[in-house]
């Protein structure tokens, strides 16, 4: 039978932001007999001006002559292509060369961290048995606390995104294998007192000003840090009765009343067009502020700003018992995504509430005596017995 020739190509590879292809030389002989080698070289996707597309051109020209040498020098035995060796290369090479994920270095230390067999794993190691070890190891791990779940499940995620590109370009083995299995622990949540929020309010600096008044306003409205970078004084709508603020968010309005208190937080009304809050800072940086005006308000600092969401949710549930608007202010979809994060809430307290019913208390009246109309035998007196 005669062998198959080999065939020597040129092969692109979008990088991770796409606008660019990663240049390689492969030899193929079938679709299980490959050898990939990087040219060191790239080219624009889309080249957007003369420079870029005269790149490209100067890039076309020394690809071109690296395949004719290539070519030439199989054709004349001065080049000899393994490829039995290449179907067998170090994983831990191949894995880095091919990733198409952001957290490469992340992902691998994690997968190590669970099976120590990775660094001298070869391509060929990677199979149905490798990965079911490396899952087991990770979810025993989940169990005795040494690792979150929800990391572990976005690095086991990651790791798998490139097996998958690997198996594409049949360099390693891709078995199907479920994802990681472990129990969502409720984090609990925390919420700011009364007297801490006063303690914070009374904070006289310059420096954390802003983010005090934002903090604040999200204690008081439930909008998250996100939204107030955001929102303009035209959202803030005067009203006769009262004001409250309107948003759009993902296609949906929602309008939040507030009180003549936390419009005092906001200041003296300016342009429509202006932003309210002038936050700036980084979300690190603005984490180290937050903890520093707990720190000055001796307020434990494992506190967080996002619990001023909680805050609000919270006193209004406190003070209305209404699962619906409490929802509809934090713009979830649904109550019971609202039940899902707040389990003490639901909806038989509004409809309680509304209707002055105790829905927790049982009805006494088959406990009480009725009182008779006859004492001791006797007629009861209306004025003496009754009054």
């Amino acid at each position: 039978m005669k062998d198959t020739p080999l065939k020597i190509q040129l092969w692109k590879r979008k990088n991770y932001t796409k606008n660019k292809y990663n240049l390689y030389i492969r030899y193929r002989v079938n679709q299980n007999k490959a050898k990939v080698e990087s040219l060191g070289l790239w080219e624009w996707i889309l080249p957007g001006n003369n420079i870029e597309k005269e790149h490209n051109e100067e890039v076309k020209i020394a690809c071109e002559e690296i395949l004719r040498r290539t070519k030439d020098d199989v054709e004349n035995g001065r080049s000899n292509i393994n490829l039995e060796e290449s179907n067998n290369q170090s994983f831990k090479n191949v894995f880095f060369k091919f990733s198409n994920i952001k957290n490469t270095n992340a992902v691998y230390n994690f997968i190590f961290s669970q099976n120590k067999k990775v660094e001298s794993a070869k391509t060929n190691d990677i199979n149905e048995k490798f990965l079911l070890e490396t899952k087991e190891s990770i979810e025993k791990n989940i169990l005795l606390n040494e690792i979150t779940g929800s990391t572990a499940v976005k690095y086991w995620n990651n790791f798998k995104t490139v097996l998958i590109n690997l198996n594409k370009n049949k360099l390693c083995e891709y078995p199907s294998i479920s994802g990681i299995k472990f129990k969502h622990k409720r984090k609990e949540k925390k919420y700011f007192t009364k007297n801490e929020l006063e303690r914070i309010k009374k904070i006289k600096s310059k420096k954390y000003h802003e983010l005090i008044k934002a903090f604040l306003f999200t204690c008081a409205t439930g909008f998250k840090i996100g939204i107030l970078e955001k929102l303009k004084w035209k959202d803030i709508i005067d009203s006769k009765n009262y004001n409250y603020v309107e948003i759009s968010k993902k296609g949906q309005t929602y309008i939040v009343p507030i009180d003549n208190q936390t419009t005092e937080i906001l200041g003296k009304r300016r342009d429509d067009k202006k932003n309210i809050f002038e936050i700036n800072q980084t979300k690190s940086s603005r984490s180290k502020i937050f903890k520093r005006i707990l720190k000055e308000a001796k307020i434990d600092k494992v506190k967080k700003y996002s619990d001023g969401v909680n805050t609000f949710a919270k006193n209004m549930y406190q003070k209305t018992k209404n699962i619906f608007l409490i929802s509809s202010a934090l713009g979830h979809n649904s109550i019971n995504k609202t039940k899902e994060m707040y389990p003490y809430m639901n909806e038989l307290d509004f409809i309680g509430n509304y209707f002055k019913i105790d829905i927790n208390k049982k009805d006494n009246n088959e406990n009480k005596k009725e009182k008779t109309l006859f004492k001791k035998g006797n007629l009861l007196s209306y004025r003496k017995d009754t009054l």
